[in-house]
């Protein structure tokens, strides 16, 4: 696992992980984020307009579609017990479900105005390949957001997130999974988040794939308390010259 993706048997792991916490993944995320999560969420899906076609990659429960605006959206989720529990939330004449992975999205080139990552791109098995996808599937003049944990440069704030991050997040998760899911589960499946946290390397490493993968005007962002980073990136509009 490092910074352009994981191998198959890592992948299948950070998905089982998923799979595990997703009944009580919004509890958990407010308690590691101190409530931060709803707020970074909102803040971001203003980002869309009414009339954009919004892609989101890795929409997991639903939690950050919940919050858009747009009224055609498309969710392209691998796991189909985490795209089953978004259904209670989402409506289904805004919201399509696609099962698929950020490698090979089911869309045509050329046909969404938006694409989100809301705390999912790390956990992709080809993160080269997924900016690839997303720049292809974009329209000219269209836009990436990535949103994840931050993970500055070495420095104070990179030691107390790594703190946090090692310390903080296991026993918080612990607290806000019922015990009887924490006596199911064969391993903590937040150690898993760890450890993807600590292989994607810096948010530099967004700002790199994006740019290599064609999008222009990169930049990168601190989200409230810069407990998040949002990266953002546009394809370039076709010359017709």
């Amino acid at each position: 696992m490092d910074f352009e993706g994981m191998d198959e048997r890592e992948w299948h792991e950070v998905m089982d992980a998923m799979v595990e916490v997703g009944p009580y993944y919004e509890r958990v995320n407010q308690l590691i984020t101190f409530g931060l999560a709803d707020k970074w969420r909102k803040a971001v899906a203003k980002l869309a307009k009414p009339d954009d076609v919004v892609l989101e990659l890795g929409s997991g429960p639903g939690s950050f579609t919940r919050h858009l605006v747009s009224n055609k959206i498309f969710c392209v989720e691998p796991s189909s017990e985490l795209a089953l529990a978004s259904k209670k939330i989402l409506d289904p004449d805004r919201v399509t479900l696609l099962r698929g992975v950020g490698e090979r999205i089911p869309l045509a080139e050329s046909s969404v105005d938006k694409v989100f990552c809301m705390f999912s791109f790390r956990d992709f098995f080809n993160k080269p390949e997924s900016a690839g996808e997303m720049h292809r599937v974009l329209r000219g003049g269209g836009e990436v957001i990535i949103v994840d944990v931050a993970k500055p440069p070495e420095g104070p704030l990179a030691k107390l997130l790594e703190l946090h991050m090692k310390h903080m997040v296991p026993p918080l998760a612990r607290v806000g999974a019922p015990s009887i899911a924490r006596e199911r589960w064969a391993r903590d499946p937040y150690r898993t988040f760890i450890e993807t946290y600590q292989g994607f390397g810096s948010t530099k490493v967004y700002h790199g794939l994006l740019e290599k993968s064609g999008f222009e005007d990169v930049s990168t962002e601190y989200l409230e308390m810069k407990g998040a980073t949002m990266t953002r990136g546009k394809k370039p509009w076709k010359s017709t010259s």
